[in-house]
């Protein structure tokens, strides 16, 4: 008999305790907090018609999705991000609802990239998008729902947040009549840092070396927004709205947080051809990757066949986010727990020991597993290894009384407790 390959497919990885139950918590804490500003979920389909995300995906992610045709003859691709299946759902099912539609989601993605540290081909996001948001309110809301989740999870203080303003690049590369796909993979080059490359590509297809060299004084110091404002005024006056649009966003989230770092960066993409407006993205110092970002997309809806319809939204990536919390010494805030392991003796009925799990169960911070026919001198030492604090014994003698012993691993005192008052002398061990 031949052995199988036990490894995971490169780039893929078997999630275990403790980093798997870290990322549920990061999944549960996001979830709850959108419910709580008024989200509702949407689970889109893991697989999807590749032309969904063909259509405005940008250059990178197009080559790194996993495409490929099913029995039918289709070409599917396994879902690299969620916004464009968001926009499909809008679409098919959720146009008709009054604007804006908050939607929050929870999935993982695939991308056919190089493995490395913190990057896999399979990744877990949650993230929000408004659609039908037309306005800077509606950036401010989802960096300011971003903000509350790395705040409940404890990493205000070892973030930072950049914006941009993709817009700025948009209206200029559409005065010079460069053609959209032209444009996606500039913004594509300056996302990879590539200014140069960026550069010959605008001197090809603008003809004007006045905005080369507008862009060349941009880049020389791109975090400077009064330098920034002085140069839109001198070239292209009709454009200064969208320096005010971050100098406005850059001020309400300071108020919001005045211990947050908010950096504007106005040589600043991001990968994702779709974006329109205002973007950005959370970094850790010293982490090699984003662990956050978003942006507005107003054109994505229109391009998929509907009417004009703005949007915005982010993206968490939960995998860097728990990599970044981990190298930093931060851990996710968890609710306290008790552990209690319900021994179970020879000839005990096996519904009465159902009946007293029920009963402990009933407190959500309470945690039980069953052990049957185990022998006492043999378990009990191991359990308290095993992080329980309590084993809640149950022999002929307890199911005659209706009720249970309950032994402390840690001081061994042991009781003998009715079942309707079991709960009563188990604490919540924090």
């Amino acid at each position: 008999m031949s052995k199988i390959q036990l490894d995971p497919v490169r780039g893929f990885r078997d999630l275990l305790p403790p980093s798997s139950h870290k990322l549920t918590t990061l999944m549960h804490i996001f979830e709850k907090l959108a419910q709580q500003h008024g989200y509702l979920e949407i689970k889109p389909p893991t697989l999807e018609r590749f032309e969904i995300f063909a259509l405005k995906s940008g250059e990178e992610i197009r080559r790194s999705m996993y495409v490929f045709h099913d029995k039918a003859g289709r070409e599917v691709t396994l879902r690299p991000e969620a916004t464009a299946s968001i926009a499909r759902i809008y679409l098919r099912h959720l146009r008709h609802l009054p604007k804006p539609i908050r939607i929050y989601y929870i999935i993982n993605c695939f991308r056919y990239e190089e493995p490395q540290y913190a990057r896999y081909r399979e990744f877990w996001q949650a993230g929000i998008e408004i659609i039908g948001g037309k306005g800077l309110e509606y950036d401010f809301e989802a960096i300011k729902l971003l903000m509350k989740f790395y705040e409940k999870i404890k990493m205000t203080n070892y973030i930072k947040l950049k914006i941009g303003n993709t817009a700025l690049y948009r209206s200029l590369f559409t005065q010079y009549k460069i053609q959209e796909d032209i444009q996606d993979y500039i913004l594509h080059l300056l996302d990879k840092k590539q200014y140069k490359e960026a550069t010959k590509l605008i001197e090809k297809h603008s003809l004007d070396s006045k905005l080369v060299e507008f862009l060349e004084e941009l880049w020389k110091n791109p975090i400077d927004l009064d330098k920034a404002q002085k140069l839109v005024s001198k070239y292209y006056p009709n454009l200064a709205i969208h320096i005010e649009e971050l100098i406005t966003l850059k001020n309400s989230l300071n108020s919001y947080k005045k211990q947050l770092p908010v950096e504007v960066d106005l040589s600043f993409a991001r990968g994702l051809a779709y974006y329109t407006g205002i973007i950005y993205e959370v970094t850790v110092e010293d982490f090699p990757v984003s662990i956050a970002g978003g942006g507005r997309y107003d054109t994505l809806i229109e391009l998929y066949g509907g009417e004009k319809t703005p949007g915005t939204g982010f993206a968490i990536g939960l995998d860097r986010t728990l990599i970044a919390m981990e190298k930093i010494g931060v851990t996710p805030p968890t609710d306290p727990t008790t552990k209690i392991a319900i021994i179970m003796l020879k000839d005990t009925p096996l519904d009465y020991v159902a009946e007293v799990q029920d009963k402990i169960i009933e407190n959500p911070y309470m945690i039980s597993t069953i052990y049957w026919h185990t022998r006492l001198q043999k378990i009990l030492p191991q359990l308290q290894q095993q992080g329980y604090t309590y084993a809640v014994i149950i022999g002929s003698k307890e199911y005659q009384n209706r009720s249970a012993s309950i032994r402390n691993l840690y001081t061994k005192e042991q009781i003998e407790a009715p079942l309707e008052k079991i709960r009563e002398y188990l604490k919540i061990h924090k």
